[in-house]
């Protein structure tokens, strides 16, 4: 990434889904995933995410060959892999404590580790939009896309990405 263009933050959720092709996603869910990676391939847009992204894909057991397809996405210069340094640290962790401080609010919820770092990387690297998932909460941690608009005092776009030309799903 040359840092000048807009990009959009990929959760490591959305990787995954169009590594595996997932087919149990509601419709039309995977079209904005396809799309987005087929832009990045054209070098229409750019995307990002934190270097965590590799240990979160790679825990996931991809079928054999699915590693080479995910390398290959990150040797393009117009995709970011951002480590995390003491700033994305700093604010992962006031990110969690905005959360865990107001536990009436939140349901005595908060932001998982990563989901912190991820959401942290995409503030402070000017994400156009955060792109993921991540709608629905588990019993520990704050589900991603209802924080969208305002992340802990922070302007944030949070969704799953839309495709420009969604296909007719005849599922």
């Amino acid at each position: 990434m040359s840092g000048s263009e807009e990009a959009y933050y990929r959760d490591s959720c959305l990787l995954l889904a169009w590594l595996k092709d997932e087919t149990s996603r509601k419709p039309g869910e995977m079209d904005g995933v396809r799309e987005h990676i087929e832009r990045v391939k054209r070098r229409e847009i750019a995307i990002m995410t934190s270097v965590i992204t590799f240990t979160e894909v790679y825990r996931a057991k991809l079928p054999v060959g699915l590693d080479a397809l995910f390398e290959d996405l990150f040797k393009r210069t117009n995709v970011g892999k951002i480590g995390v340094d003491i700033r994305i640290a700093r604010l992962a962790r006031d990110l969690r404590d905005y959360y865990a401080a107001d536990p009436g609010k939140y349901g005595g919820k908060t932001l998982s580790g990563p989901d912190g770092i991820h959401l942290a990387t995409a503030v402070l690297y000017r994400a156009k939009e955060f792109h993921t998932f991540d709608e629905k909460s588990n019993k520990t941690s704050l589900p991603l896309i209802p924080l969208s608009g305002d992340v802990g005092g922070h302007k944030l776009t949070i969704c799953k990405p839309a495709a420009l030309n969604p296909q007719l799903d005849l599922r």
